[in-house]
C-alpha cells in the first residue's frame, strides 16, 4: 500500500522542513527480547530503513494552508527566542536524572514564573479560543525506540509502540472531534515523532476491507498494521525549541529518542490549537 494523502504537515518559519522528514517501508510486530524493555504483545514499531522523501511524496503530506483543520493537520514551528533564552537559563542539562527535572523548575521559582508567563502568551497565539491546559512535562530516556509506556505499578512499565492517544472516549468515526496538543522540545537534542499520515476514518475504511469483526478505537491500530504492515511510517525531526501541534487522538504515532545521549524533556499542553 503506497503513501496516500491524509494528515498534512504545515510548517511555520522552518526552512527546508522536508529535510526533517523521513519515510520507511512500514512496520514490524515487536518481539520482546530485552528483559528491561517490555512491549505489549500487540505492539508494532517502524522498520528502520529510513530514507528521504521524494518530491512527489512531500507534496502528498505538506500543506501551505494556515487555516487547515486541526483533525488532519500536523503543525511544526519554533518557539520565540525570548522563551528559548529562558529555558537555556534554566539549564535542564544539569539534571543528573529524570527525577531532577521537576525539582529544577521548583528551585528556580522566579525563572519558572517567567517561563510560564511567556509560554501562555505564545500559546494564546496558537489557540484562538484560548482553550487549552497544561498536561505534563514529559521525560524520556535517551536512545529509546519508543517513548510511550503505561505504568502498571510496582515499578513495572509496558511500552505501547505505535498507538493513538485516548484523551476521551471516541470511536474511529468521532475521533476527528477530539482536540489536539502541542509538544515543545526543551531538550538540547532533537527528538522524533513517528506517524502514519492517515486519519482514523481513513484507517477504518482500509481495515473494513479485510476485517469482518467490529472495529473500535481499541483494536484499530493492531488490525491496520496486521493487514497493512507495508504502509509507510513517517519520521519527523523536532529540533531543540521546535514544537509540533498534532491531533494525537486521530492518527497513529509514537515518539523516539534513538541515537540521543541526553534526557529528552518536552512540555505538553492539550486543548484546541488552531493556529499553527
Amino acid at each position: 500500500m503506497s503513501l496516500r494523502k491524509g494528515i498534512k504537515v504545515y510548517h511555520r518559519d522552518i526552512q527546508d522542513i522536508k529535510d526533517q522528514i523521513s519515510i520507511n517501508s512500514g512496520v514490524s510486530s515487536v518481539k520482546n527480547t530485552n528483559a528491561e524493555i517490555e512491549y505489549y504483545n500487540n505492539a508494532y514499531l517502524p522498520n528502520m530503513d529510513w530514507r528521504s522523501l521524494t518530491d512527489s511524496e512531500y507534496r502528498k503530506i505538506s500543506t501551505a494552508d494556515v487555516d487547515s483543520k486541526i483533525f488532519n493537520t500536523l503543525g511544526v514551528g519554533v518557539i520565540p527566542e525570548e522563551l528559548q533564552d529562558l529555558f537555556k537559563k534554566l539549564d535542564l542539562n544539569e539534571c543528573e536524572s529524570l527525577f531532577d527535572v521537576p525539582k529544577k523548575f521548583q528551585e528556580n521559582e522566579t525563572l519558572t514564573k517567567q517561563i510560564n508567563e511567556l509560554t501562555n502568551v505564545f500559546l494564546d497565539e496558537k489557540s484562538l479560543q484560548r482553550n487549552y491546559k497544561f498536561h505534563r512535562i514529559a521525560r524520556s530516556l535517551p536512545d529509546m525506540q519508543s517513548t510511550t509506556f503505561h505504568h502498571l505499578g510496582h515499578n513495572t512499565f509496558k511500552y505501547t509502540g505505535l498507538h493513538i492517544d485516548k484523551s476521551s472516549f471516541f470511536t474511529p468515526h468521532t475521533a476527528y472531534k477530539s482536540g489536539n496538543r502541542i509538544s515543545i522540545n526543551i531538550s538540547k537534542e532533537s527528538r522524533y515523532l513517528y506517524f502514519v499520515n492517515l486519519t482514523l476514518r481513513q484507517i477504518y475504511g482500509e481495515v473494513q476491507k479485510k476485517y469482518s469483526e467490529k472495529i473500535t478505537s481499541d483494536n484499530i491500530v493492531e488490525q491496520f498494521f496486521n493487514h497493512y504492515p507495508g504502509y509507510p511510517v513517517l519520521r519527523l525531526e523536532i529540533k531543540p525549541y521546535q514544537y509540533y501541534i498534532a491531533p494525537t487522538d486521530n492518527f497513529i504515532h509514537d515518539g523516539t529518542t534513538l541515537g540521543n545521549k541526553d534526557f529528552d524533556v518536552t512540555m505538553v499542553y492539550v486543548g484546541i490549537f488552531d493556529k499553527y
